[in-house]
């Protein structure tokens, strides 16, 4: 079943991602006398309980701020990242000119593909898709899917777009070598680390693998990933160690994000013991705050 709605979100997405570059037209049926609407029972609307909120705000908060909860194995994993991606700068030059020396209709289409991938419109649709998925056919496990997306794309997102504001990296594209910075410039030209194409394609792989038990399906998930990467640098956008540091943004945020709502899967986070349970309720004159002891 969970193979099946990935399936069908993936491939609806895709629809959708091909629509919004202008390849795949839209078409509206003719017989507008005939409307599609959705009938919930009461009873659905405990899918759309306020707790997925808390849970998303609780685990979004949780991952930004785990570096405040590192430990000294944790520093090891941070600072051996760091080190690996100044030792890949060394061979920023000599993998550029590789992708320089390619140039077919397939790389092409790799290019298109990836760069689709890495948007955040592709962001939008799958974490709207599976969570909207689970709502409509009242499965958890869509839903889930939907929320661990969102709260990974946007830590991730978070943490890269600052990064490479404040560090202004020269692209390879301006010609000016891999050690050209500008920081907090506004020019995009001198956004290239780390790369948000590679942070978006990675949790959406990281993710989804995480959600499937079928190991051919986690191959080509994380196969998607390889796709963004090739056709970051095959466009001459962005150099081997930005790709490198992006998808490890993309992993510590993923882990932490899977972790933590895993804890609070049946939990609701912001009740301690001893506490109040707060939750957003219905009246007569709008929404109202109850506690629960």
């Amino acid at each position: 079943m969970r193979t099946f709605i990935l399936f069908i979100v993936l491939f609806t997405c895709s629809l959708l991602v091909r629509a919004d570059s202008g390849n795949f037209p839209l078409v509206a049926t003719e017989n507008t006398s005939e409307k599609l609407t959705f009938t919930f029972d009461p009873d659905t609307q405990k899918v759309l309980h306020v707790h997925d909120a808390f849970r998303f705000t609780d685990a979004t908060a949780h991952a930004v701020s785990a570096p405040l909860r590192w430990k000294k194995k944790d520093w090891l994993k941070t600072g051996g990242v760091i080190a690996g991606t100044a030792l890949i700068t060394l061979i920023d030059k000599p993998v550029r000119s590789f992708w320089q020396d390619r140039d077919s209709k397939v790389w092409n289409t790799v290019e298109r593909a990836g760069f689709h991938l890495g948007k955040p419109y592709a962001a939008f649709i799958l974490t709207g898709g599976f969570y909207l998925t689970g709502v409509v056919i009242n499965n958890e496990w869509a839903k889930e899917t939907g929320l661990i997306l969102g709260a990974a794309y946007l830590t991730s997102g978070a943490v890269q777009t600052l990064m490479k504001t404040v560090i202004g990296r020269a692209r390879p594209g301006t010609n000016v070598g891999p050690w050209a910075f500008d920081p907090m410039s506004p020019e995009a030209a001198y956004h290239s680390f780390p790369s948000g194409h590679i942070q978006i394609a990675m949790v959406s792989a990281l993710v989804l693998a995480n959600r499937t038990d079928n190991p051919w399906l986690k191959a080509g998930l994380y196969a998607t990933g390889g796709i963004t990467l090739a056709s970051r640098m095959y466009s001459d956008s962005h150099w081997l160690s930005d790709m490198a540091f992006g998808a490890a943004i993309s992993w510590f945020c993923t882990n932490a994000i899977i972790k933590r709502m895993d804890e609070t899967r049946y939990t609701n986070p912001l009740k301690k013991d001893n506490s109040i349970e707060w939750a957003l309720v219905p009246t007569v004159h709008g929404l109202g705050l109850r506690g629960r002891f």
